[in-house]
């Protein structure tokens, strides 16, 4: 029998990723791959709250289902009411790209017709067409993890590179925060945040990056949370390092231009590192020496990028927590950024 899913013009199709931000970035080009098939079809995505305004002003995404994470786990209530939002839309079908037990759970109970998600897991079960494929051994990249479902649809255009559309209005809403903070183009993001994601560089290392390419000429400011501003700023101070910052200034969509206008783009292994990459900005990346934080899975998509790990074999390698990190010298990376730097203003 066929695996092909039989799909007429009139009929909705569900994508969900509900985790973090660089996991739905990397959903992308299954997601465009999918309405570029069925561009008749409508075509919605269910992403976290968070990260869900990424998909926004993307004509291959028709409508947007956002989920809070926390309620979906914790409130009878939101899970009653995110189930009747799901039934009314009367999907054909749902790929649930990021196995969460709860979505799984809802898209059977609602009946669903078709529900294809990922094979040897418990709650597999609630799913209809299961695709076998395991991601631990991280042979390839997520995001063609990701495409292996296009297996239950139609051949054609197939999409292999996110892509983020920042708007007009959001591009001089970036131009203005970084005109007030007096942060002159062509320039250098830094963004030292990881989320915790993955294990990152420290982040003291990040403002002697900052210091050491404004000695070397390039204009830098540093991106982050309110969080991550306040702990940058102390490092800072007790470095007696100063720093341009617009950390807690930008929402997703904001921060997403930020990175568009930056010539080059510093960040360790985490979401706003394959943002930069979705619009456009070469970065260089800064990865754990761990199999399970390979680069080749989760890694900067494309050509003229620079990813950055431990060498194994270097005095003061860790294998456990830290996988190597403390390693990584300011040099290293003010060299590769330098160069990404300077191939892109060329």
């Amino acid at each position: 029998m066929s695996q092909v899913i039989d799909i007429k013009p009139e009929d909705r199709l569900l994508v969900s990723r509900t985790d973090r931000l660089g996991d739905l970035v990397l959903a992308l080009p299954f997601v465009e791959s999918l309405k570029a098939r069925y561009p008749e079809c409508r075509v919605d995505v269910m992403a976290s709250l968070y990260a869900s305004p990424i998909l926004e002003n993307n004509d291959r995404i028709d409508g947007i289902v956002r989920v809070q994470n926390d309620q979906l786990i914790t409130s009878r209530h939101y899970r009653k009411d995110l189930e009747q939002k799901v039934k009314k839309a009367d999907y054909k079908a749902a790929v649930v790209l990021f196995p969460e037990r709860h979505i799984s759970r809802m898209l059977h109970h609602v009946g669903l017709r078709v529900r294809i998600g990922t094979a040897g897991r418990f709650h597999s079960v609630f799913y209809t067409h299961r695709l076998a494929h395991s991601r631990k051994a991280n042979k390839k990249h997520e995001f063609e993890y990701n495409l292996d479902f296009l297996k239950y649809f139609s051949d054609g255009e197939t999409v292999t590179c996110p892509v983020v559309y920042p708007s007009p209005r959001e591009l001089n809403n970036a131009r203005r925060i970084l005109r007030n903070n007096r942060v002159e183009s062509p320039f250098i993001v830094i963004h030292p945040g990881s989320g915790g994601s993955a294990e990152g560089w420290p982040t003291d290392r990040f403002i002697q990056l900052s210091a050491q390419l404004r000695k070397n000429g390039y204009e830098v400011v540093i991106t982050g949370s309110v969080a991550e501003g306040e702990m940058m700023r102390r490092i800072a101070s007790d470095l007696a390092i100063q720093v341009k910052e617009i950390t807690a200034q930008t929402d997703l969509r904001t921060l997403a231009a930020v990175l568009s206008l930056a010539s080059a783009v510093v960040a360790n292994s985490t979401g706003p590192l394959h943002l930069a990459v979705a619009v456009g900005t070469k970065v260089v990346g800064l990865y754990p020496g761990k199999r399970i934080m390979s680069p080749v899975r989760w890694g900067p998509v494309g050509n003229g990028h620079r990813v950055i790990q431990p060498e194994v074999n270097q005095p003061g390698y860790d294998d456990g927590y830290c996988g190597g990190m403390g390693t990584i010298t300011v040099g290293q990376v003010a060299q590769a950024a330098e160069a990404v730097f300077n191939d892109a203003i060329q």
